[in-house]
């Protein structure tokens, strides 16, 4: 079975189980606790370029359009969401949640090159056979920057040590590829882009969170917070790996004074300059 068949195959039986149907319907609340955990991983998007919103925007592998959603959600006004398949992203544009919906393989996208000025691909990279091959397609079809929020690798030291790393697999496709901070910025100075910036966070998911309300006293929201406040405390003191790394990719700069402002405005994040190749003049692989 090809990685589109699985693709397929996933969605449909996902919308078909009355269970999954729930977990579909609850996630345009507001007020869930799900809810919260997804706006803290699009901090990417939201505090980073949360100024950028009269851009165009393409979402990458948003399988029932839930990126795209909440980037028009928060005011983002031109979003385009694709994914594999659009089974799942036409029953969510004819409810209302997105306009605009597209069938796309990552990694081969049909626009031509510098057709969007931004790409969020969340949590999708992991299902994908190629990543790197999405990656930089991405990079060719966006014209300033690339957004990837993707689970934090948590072997990146340890199998080099014991040899002792084995893959991971998922019913909705591949799960091999994880990364770390330092496999992105390895990206960008290799394509010798503007640069990055990236940041690392916990994320904890407690089942049912779907269905619980940010309401003082939910048992769901309490242990959720409390536990995502325990492990960032954690993960700060050195004590556990991210679950997470986020990052923005700056392929060129919508102003000159754009890239330095932005690493102002936000220091909670890791802002790198990563046009240092001397060889190459300042210009970047595309």
């Amino acid at each position: 079975m090809s990685m589109n068949e699985i693709h397929e195959k996933h969605w449909a039986e996902f919308m078909t189980d009355a269970h999954h149907r729930t977990l579909y319907d609850s996630w345009w609340t507001s007020r869930s606790v799900g809810y919260w955990r997804q706006t803290r991983l699009y901090a990417a998007v939201f505090e980073v370029l949360g100024g950028l919103k009269d851009f165009s925007w393409l979402t990458v592998g948003d399988g029932a359009g839930y990126d795209a959603w909440r980037l028009l959600q928060a005011g983002y006004r031109e979003v385009l969401a694709t994914d594999l398949d659009d089974a799942v992203l036409a029953e969510t544009k004819a409810a209302g949640f997105i306009q605009n919906i597209s069938i796309e393989n990552a990694e081969s996208l049909s626009f031509a090159d510098n057709s969007f000025d931004f790409i969020l691909c969340k949590e999708a990279l992991h299902h994908m056979s190629r990543p790197y091959a999405a990656i930089y397609e991405m990079f060719r079809v966006a014209r300033y920057g690339v957004v990837v929020i993707e689970p934090q690798d948590p072997w990146v030291d340890y199998p080099c040590r014991v040899d002792q790393s084995q893959p991971h697999y998922e019913s909705v496709g591949n799960y091999v590829y994880q990364y770390s901070t330092r496999e992105l910025e390895k990206i960008a100075y290799g394509l010798n882009i503007r640069g990055i910036a990236s940041k690392k966070m916990m994320d904890v998911y407690t089942p049912g969170c779907e269905f619980a309300m940010c309401n003082d006293g939910d048992p769901i929201w309490e242990s959720t917070r409390t536990r995502t406040e325990q492990l960032t405390s954690a993960m700060h003191a050195g004590e556990v790996v991210a679950s997470y790394v986020q990052a923005v990719f700056f392929k060129n700069t919508v102003t000159p004074e754009l890239f330095d402002m932005l690493a102002q405005q936000n220091p909670e994040w890791r802002f790198l300059r990563t046009d240092t190749n001397p060889f190459l003049n300042g210009t970047n692989a595309f």
